[in-house]
């Protein structure tokens, strides 16, 4: 099977004619994740004589589903093309409004200004426990309190993408102590004001959509019979459980793609479980592991791959590659970005940075975050500030509560992230070292000598 002149491997072509009800494809970096759903399509519609209206895909931002649509429609196929997001809306018929992302953080805020006025003898225990500064009008402006807002916030939001309710927080919250406990009473406190200001200006946020559209499914005819979703390692509970109720109604077989190297939204919902434990979810389950990268050397596969099993729970791969470069990383201690752009040159190359205070100032074209680049490819890529690998940010033990990871892997999804970085590229990636060597490039430096260079300015 060719797919825009180019001929699937066996893998491929095996996933895409398997017929069992749910398939994983288990892919690698740079291993043709798009050209096999395009494969599949292509498939379902020419040889099976599927209706291009009996195909739903679902992708989970903008960007991914247009380029998805687009493709499709490059092979003449105008395929229904959806995020969560927007597949949640299909099924909803009342009239509301969407909340603005800074709803929660407003609440957030407004709660401990009140708090604080109208508990003024527990202020005490209020800067002692979370902060040290005297002065109360400090505190909203300081990073400790941007950092406890932040754990508030992520918790909430966590909650919501699995399904929890206030009934379900206020059970961790009987059996917490101490600290925890203090915490978990702010956060009900919180996540009940926030839950009225949705109520009373008649608006759901993001999470709603797919919760309520869930609900909504038994009231709608669907013609789906089969149903592909890509990056599924990015799935939540919320997500599965709208893929399972269409399904129920629809009876359609589910081909789902990704990668659990490349699992980087956890705290906005993802769930890697899900993915892991693929055929717990779904009936008669097949696996199927894409071989070949197009895109990395062997010896970036071997560095990236040895680097990511670190993480105990990810699948082993054996990706290979035709492809050869001696030394694809390059560890540039103390050089500046324009001085490592003379080494590379500024045409197709790709600059990446942790956060986007890194890239924010950065006069280039071709830049974006970690978390946007993923299916993103250059020739050379430039990582700026590799100081923030992994970053200081601590994982929080009270996610746990939500997540229920009973094994705890150190900086579990820094290390998917920094992966990410290191798969961009189709031959070096120069990473800059400012101030000091991270965890993670000493690391590389100590176990990786054969796969690594470094270039130090005095």
């Amino acid at each position: 099977m060719r797919i825009n002149n180019i001929e699937l491997d066996n893998t491929q072509v095996e996933a895409i004619k398997s017929t069992n009800k749910s398939v994983l494809v288990i892919a690698g970096a740079g291993s043709g994740k798009t050209l096999t759903i395009q494969g599949k399509v292509k498939y379902l519609i020419e040889e099976l004589n599927i209706k291009e209206n009996e195909i739903l895909c679902i992708s989970f931002t903008n960007e991914t589903v247009n380029n998805l649509k687009n493709k499709l429609l490059n092979l003449g196929y105008k395929i229904e093309v959806l995020t969560f997001h927007k597949l949640g809306l299909k099924f909803l018929k009342n009239s509301f409004s969407i909340t603005n992302d800074t709803t929660l953080p407003f609440i957030i805020d407004e709660y401990f200004k009140s708090y604080i006025s109208f508990n003024k003898k527990k202020n005490r225990l209020f800067k002692n426990l979370f902060f040290t500064d005297n002065d109360i009008n400090k505190i909203f402006k300081s990073k400790i309190y941007e950092n406890f807002k932040m754990k508030i916030y992520t918790f909430i939001k966590l909650a919501k993408s699995n399904n929890l309710e206030e009934k379900d927080i206020y059970k961790f919250y009987k059996k917490s102590i101490f600290n925890t406990k203090i915490l978990l009473k702010f956060i009900l406190d919180i996540y009940h004001l926030y839950n009225i200001e949705l109520k009373s200006t008649n608006s759901i946020d993001l999470d709603d959509i797919i919760i309520k559209g869930t609900k909504e499914v038994k009231n709608f005819k669907l013609p789906y019979k089969h149903i592909i979703i890509d990056e599924f390692q990015d799935s939540s509970l919320i997500r599965l459980n709208l893929i399972k109720e269409i399904i129920k109604y629809t009876n359609a077989y589910l081909f789902v793609v990704g990668d659990d190297f490349q699992s980087i939204y956890r705290f906005s919902g993802s769930n890697l479980n899900i993915f892991l434990n693929f055929n717990k979810y779904f009936e008669d389950a097949k696996y199927y592991y894409l071989k070949y990268t197009y895109r990395n050397s062997n010896e970036l596969i071997h560095v990236s791959t040895n680097f990511i099993m670190k993480n105990k729970k990810q699948l082993r791969k054996n990706i290979v590659s035709n492809k050869n470069v001696d030394k694809p990383i390059k560890i540039m201690i103390n050089y500046n970005l324009k001085e490592v752009l003379e080494i590379t040159g500024k045409e197709n190359v790709l600059i990446l940075g942790r956060n986007n205070k890194d890239i924010e100032n950065i006069e280039f074209q071709n830049k974006m975050t970690i978390h946007k680049s993923k299916g993103l490819e250059e020739e050379n890529v430039i990582l700026v500030n590799s100081d923030d690998f992994p970053s200081g940010i601590k994982e929080e033990k009270i996610f746990k509560l939500i997540q229920k990871d009973k094994e705890y892997i150190p900086y579990e999804e820094e290390r998917r992230i920094f992966y990410v970085a290191l798969t961009r590229t189709k031959n070096y990636i120069y990473i800059i070292v400012n101030n000091k060597k991270s965890i993670f490039i000493k690391e590389l430096i100590h176990n990786y000598k054969d796969y690594i260079e470094i270039k130090k300015k005095h």
